[in-house]
């Protein structure tokens, strides 16, 4: 094993002294100095540079022979190559081929990552420096140093320098504020602009009053410099701007009303509730320990009144004014737009029809062949159907039948003549359900003579039989009653086309934070609702109709108008359209005619818009394909003549309404009309101008 490893280790060693520079030959004897090898494979070059002062260094030095040199390398070439040839690898080398380019680098699948754009933000800087003594001599102190001297002490000197007499006040438990110590250093420096800065330092209060100064941790009132100032708001409301002025430290009382619950002690139920008489609730910032939050409006008390959005306040004059400043930010306009909606609905309609008729008689029957029903009768009158023939049920309401209309004569009882139906059939109705005696009223009287319609019959003569009192009349048939004895027909095709456009552009004036409705609509009955009350002595049923709209209803939620001209809305149209009438048995022989309602609803969710940009909403499509067919069996199936028994209606209908919303930010000046400018048509026009309104009229 240890052969092995010599073995492998032998070319690596050979290898490196084929590569090594002459210069590592210069340690032994046999060396020489600043030469360079090359070798490749068998070959060897060689080449030094002498220089004459190198040579003169040498002298004293052994330096062999070029001969020697070149015969050294050739003695190690040679046994360096016997070396490799003896020491051949246990694991050749694999051999490699590269084929191909290196890949290139991919282009990325997504650009930069790029922020979304900020517009300007309105800025407003509020000085909140304390408040400061002022002096009215300036004298100036040429150079102050103090190390740890008493607060109090050096208050009250430089207050003596400046002709000023001092009070201190120790509040209880704050006697150490006065007993702090400073260290200063002033040069060139006024000695007003020294004593604040040791008011600041110590955390002390001071007020002058005329020439003398009261100094304290804690002033009382009647030492405090004190102001009263009653603000009437007006867009904010009062309790929220007192809300906000306490969380600056403020400190602000409300008046809360609360309700508790009523227990039965029995059963532990909740049967009621009463009034707690109202408190006062403090509201404080909440300071955590060792939180350095500036509170701007400590010692500022604020009172609020609802009734006329006013808010009291009182303290010191730097409080005040700094609370009057923030109400003034807080008091802002809310903005308006003025919003124009147009909404456009196309109705698009192509029918495609083709029927035929055609009838012939023959001997003592006929045939007719009318939109794909054929009728083939043999005999002058149709056979009587079930409805005809069978026993009428008392509640049915039906038609009896009393004239001989083979004979043309008839009889009846005398009953008077009710123009109740011109032109109604023959035939008399019961008056109701309710109505068992058997007696029939005429529903209707037919005219006299033959009318002009041809569809009408009417009597010629009536005769009554005193004795009997029988009347006996004699009427003659409409124009048209006859079967089909020649041969008629009648080919119908048609393609109907309709392109429908209703437009509706009104303009609403919406205020941020606010919501506006535009409904185009009419009322349909959708539904009953029926209620029976069992408590009295009878079932007393009570129904009340149900009203849905039937139309267009918008809703226009403005959500945010920022300063830099951009809307947030959210918009929701809704198309309802009547469908195709159900009768609904609502029960108690009551029968009602419901109109379903269609509806097609979008929710857009928040957008934001630019001032004067418009957003389309389209897509609200409905679209119906309807084809029918009717046809004769057999006949209807033959090609080309089987057309003159087919009835065939193919029927397309496409909605769409389209929405354009228009949002333009309405500029609180008095120059500025945008929203309030009506210009009505012509018509509108002249009749307001005669009710005495200002208006001129749309060009």
């Amino acid at each position: 094993m240890n052969q092995s490893r010599y073995a492998l280790l032998i070319p690596q060693i050979a290898s490196f002294l084929l590569m090594a520079p002459l210069s590592a030959l210069a340690e032994t004897p046999e060396s020489f100095d600043g030469s360079e090898l090359k070798s490749t494979t068998s070959k060897i070059e060689f080449s030094q540079e002498f220089s004459q002062e190198n040579l003169q260094k040498s002298q004293n030095q052994l330096v062999p022979s070029t001969a020697a040199v070149q015969k050294e390398i050739s003695d190690r070439i040679l046994a360096s190559e016997k070396l490799l040839a003896q020491s051949a690898p246990l694991v050749p080398n694999p051999e490699i081929i590269i084929q191909g380019a290196p890949q290139a680098p991919g282009v990325p699948t997504l650009p930069r990552a790029v922020a979304p754009p900020v517009g300007d933000i309105a800025i407003s800087n509020i000085d909140a420096s304390a408040e400061k003594i002022k002096f009215e001599r300036n004298i100036t102190v040429p150079r102050v140093l103090l190390r740890e001297a008493s607060a109090r002490e050096v208050l009250m000197t430089l207050a003596n320098y400046a002709g000023y007499n001092v009070v201190f006040t120790s509040a209880q438990g704050e006697a150490n504020a006065t007993s702090q110590t400073v260290s200063l250093e002033f040069t060139n420096e006024s000695v007003e602009s020294i004593f604040n800065a040791v008011l600041l330092i110590s955390g002390l209060q001071a007020n002058r009053q005329g020439t003398t100064i009261f100094v304290g941790a804690q002033l009382p009132q009647g030492a405090r410099n004190l102001i009263s100032r009653t603000l009437r708001l007006n867009q904010v409301k009062a309790v929220a701007a007192a809300t906000f002025l306490a969380t600056q430290g403020a400190e602000y009382q409300r008046l809360v009303t609360q309700t508790e619950d009523i227990v039965d002690p029995l059963t532990g139920r909740v049967i009621g509730r009463r009034d707690i008489p109202p408190t006062l609730e403090a509201l404080t910032p909440q300071n955590t320990e060792g939180s350095k939050a500036a509170l701007l409006l400590t010692g500022l008390r604020i009172a609020a009144d609802e009734r006329l959005n006013s808010i009291n306040l009182i303290g010191e004059p730097r409080q005040v004014q700094i609370a009057t400043s923030l109400l003034t930010q807080l008091d802002a306009r809310r903005r308006q737009v003025v919003v124009n909606v147009k909404v456009i609905d196309v109705n698009l309609l192509n029918t495609d029809s083709f029927s035929s008729s055609f009838s012939f008689g023959f001997n003592d029957g006929f045939f007719v062949q009318d939109n794909g029903a054929a009728v083939l009768n043999f005999g002058n009158m149709n056979p009587p159907s079930s409805g005809t023939v069978s026993r009428p049920g008392a509640f049915a309401q039906p038609v009896v039948p009393i004239f001989d209309i083979i004979s043309g004569t008839g009889t009846a009882e005398i009953q008077p003549f009710l123009d109740i139906q011109n032109g109604a059939p023959f035939g008399r109705v019961n008056q109701g359900p309710n109505n068992f005696s058997g007696r029939l009223t005429p529903y209707a009287r037919p005219s006299f003579g033959r009318t002009v319609n041809p569809f009408q019959p009417g009597l010629s003569e009536v005769n009554i039989d005193p004795e009997t009192r029988t009347v006996e009349y004699t009427y003659e048939p409409p124009t048209l009653f006859q079967y089909p004895q020649k041969f008629l027909m009648t080919l119908q095709a048609s393609i109907q086309t309709g392109n429908a456009k209703i437009l509706t552009d009104p303009s609403l004036v919406v205020q941020e934070g606010q919501q506006a409705v535009v409904k185009l609509t009419e009322k349909v009955l959708v539904s009953v609702e029926t209620t029976i009350d069992t408590n009295g002595n009878g079932n007393e049923r009570t129904t009340t109709p149900v009203f849905g709209d039937a139309g267009l209803t918008l809703t226009v939620d403005v959500n945010q108008i920022d300063d830099n001209g951009y809307i947030s809305l959210n918009v929701a149209p809704t198309i309802a359209q009547p469908g195709p009438p159900i009768r609904f048995d609502s029960g108690g022989l009551t029968v009602n005619t419901l109109t379903p309602l269609i509806t097609r609803e979008l929710l857009s969710g928040l957008i934001r818009l630019r001032d004067g940009q418009s957003l389309i909403l389209s897509g609200i499509i409905q679209e119906r394909q309807q084809s029918s067919e009717s046809k004769v069996p057999i006949l209807g199936d033959i090609p080309i003549l089987g057309a003159l028994f087919r009835s065939r209606t193919n029927r397309n209908d496409r909605s769409e309404v389209i929405i354009l919303l228009t949002p333009k930010i309405i500029e609180d000046t008095a120059t500025s009309t945008l929203g309030i400018n009506y210009q009505p048509g012509q018509d509108a026009a002249e009749m307001l101008q005669r009710q005495g309104f200002p208006v001129q009229p749309r060009q």
